[in-house]
């Protein structure tokens, strides 16, 4: 059985925007209104061409916790968004989410976003075939089956994930408010982490000089490689997340979730 699996986050972000409504009551007057059945009807549309794209039996909507772990890994985590006086979600996203969660199968997991929940999904073995589908290219650490906005559907073997956790972990992610290794972007990091002849342990050699030559300690690189680090099945077990381990041991201890 083929199961689809939503970044349902995304997927209600972009339903919700495209039917927002803006009246001008008066020349200095003007408020946003949401027409929730359509944003239903909109949704469900999304959701069944992803369906149709990916032939699946099922699909599972993922959905982000209130909580979230990486938060005790850095307090600063996404605190760019924090700080911004802009609504981080259009009008009405809360009630929509909360019809939407409810009329579809649905996944929301105790201090995991969305991303997490897709990653650890995606990468259980079980007897049926998981497709994910995200806007994130942070979903490209997960091995498995992907599908694309085309309708196409790529294959991400384990070491193009790895090697994309590893080059992410020296990018940064500007979006979600950790910087990475300074001066260091996707071309850097590519020559830096080639996928030919890549091992974990290399990479990660690679990574933490990357870091010492800017003056930054292999502690600071590992934050930042557990704030990148989208969980996979043998990250989390009922509640308890194991955060994300070296190759090779770093020379002092790390703070738990």
């Amino acid at each position: 059985m083929i199961r689809l699996l939503i970044d349902a986050d995304m997927l209600l972000f972009k339903a919700v925007k495209s039917c927002e409504v803006e009246i001008e009551w008066m020349p200095d007057i003007i408020t946003t209104h949401l027409p929730l059945r359509e944003v239903s009807l909109l949704f469900d549309d999304l959701i069944n061409t992803k369906k149709r794209q990916a032939e699946a039996e099922e699909v599972v909507l993922c959905w982000t916790s209130i909580d979230n772990f990486r938060n005790k890994v850095d307090p600063s985590y996404k605190a760019n968004r924090r700080a911004t006086n802009h609504r981080l979600k259009p009008v009405g996203f809360k009630e929509a989410r909360r019809r939407m969660e409810n009329n579809y199968n649905s996944e929301c997991w105790y201090r995991l976003e969305a991303d997490d929940v897709l990653g650890i999904l995606g990468t259980r073995s079980h007897d049926q075939s998981s497709i994910i589908w995200s806007g994130d290219k942070d979903l490209n650490q997960i091995p498995g089956l992907h599908l694309n906005d085309d309708g196409t559907i790529k294959t991400i073997t384990e070491p193009e994930a790895d090697v994309f956790f590893y080059r992410q972990i020296l990018i940064g992610d500007a979006v979600d408010g950790f910087g990475g290794c300074p001066s260091i972007g996707p071309k850097g990091a590519e020559k830096l982490i080639p996928l030919k002849a890549f091992t974990p342990a290399t990479a990660w050699r690679t990574v933490v000089n990357t870091y010492k030559k800017k003056g930054l300690s292999e502690q600071q690189a590992l934050v930042q490689a557990r704030l990148a680090r989208i969980l996979r099945s043998t990250e989390y077990t009922y509640d308890d997340i194991s955060l994300w381990t070296p190759p090779i041991p770093v020379t002092t201890d790390t703070t738990k979730p």
